[in-house]
Order: C-alpha cells, then structure tokens, then sequence
C-alpha cells in the first residue's frame, strides 16, 4: 500500500495549495464491482483557493480511463473520465446549503483537517460513472444480434396445437 495524501482543506485552500498526483485504479476499492480491469492509472489535480465571497474552495480535476462492462453486450467499454469540480468548504458543525438551491458548479463539503485526497478523488470517480454504461449505437454487438434474430413466439406453438 502507498501512503495516502492527506490535507488539512482549509488551510490548503487559504494558502492557494497545489497537489498532483496519479491514482492506481487498483487501490480505488469501491470502484471494482463496476470495473472489467482494474489497470492504469487515473491523474489528479487538487488545487485551493478564497473565491470572491470570501469562501475556502478546493478544485479537483480527474482524467484517466476506466474499462466498464457494456450493460447491452456485456462486453468491454472503455469510458473516458476528464472531471473538473469545486467544492466550497462549510466549517465543521455548519448546515451545508439546501441541494436545490446549490450550484451545479461548486459542490458544498464540510471542512476537513485530514481530507484523504485519494477517497475525495474516488468519490468524484463514482460520481462521474455513467449510470447505464453502454456502447454507442451501432457499434454494441447487443444490438446487432438483435436485429439479425428472428423473436419467436412463445405462444406459436400452443396455435400449433390448438389446430390440431
């Protein structure tokens, strides 16, 4: 096992923090049920700062790529993941906002003194994985056995029988 990245966020943030790095796809434990291969890395970037209302932001950026099974076929997918994310920081012990009235850019998170930066960029993974992985249309070979068979009836052969 590596040792993993730890940040005190609101700090890392006021002091304008930067942190690279690459993630084995392997060590990312709660992505393995929905992986065909558990190879290559994914690479991050987590960076901080104060936005204009005075608030502690961090911003992670993930990219790599992931083999998912197709859910048609069954077959290998490979799904490109290219995520860029804020999350504004709410002291610990604060409400955070109301979801409906949050902003599709910035994501609101309790402040963390040790924010594991590898759990923060497996949730952005999970979070960013298609909710029905499937290849596009006319290239899944689902889609291609379907239109060459011919679906029987399972009651075509009870009229058979019904004749006689």
């Amino acid at each position: 096992m590596f040792d993993r990245p730890v940040v005190d966020s609101a700090a890392f943030a006021r002091e304008a923090g930067k942190l690279e790095g690459q993630v084995a796809v392997r060590d990312l434990a709660r992505l393995q049920d929905v992986l065909t291969e558990d190879t290559g890395t994914l690479a991050y970037r987590l960076s901080g700062f104060v936005n204009v209302r005075g608030k502690a932001v961090l911003r992670l950026s993930v990219a790599g790529a992931l083999m998912l099974s197709c859910q048609r076929c069954l077959g290998p997918l490979a799904f490109r993941l290219d995520s860029t994310r804020e999350f504004e920081l709410v002291p610990q012990g604060e409400a955070l906002d109301d979801l409906s009235e949050e902003s599709e850019d910035v994501e609101q998170i309790h402040a963390d003194p040790k924010l594991d930066v590898v759990a923060l960029v497996e949730d952005e993974v999970i979070l960013c994985l298609p909710m029905v992985a499937a290849h596009d249309a006319g290239t899944c070979t689902a889609a291609q056995v379907e239109g060459t068979a011919k679906a029987e009836s399972p009651f075509g052969k009870l009229s058979v029988l019904k004749r006689q």
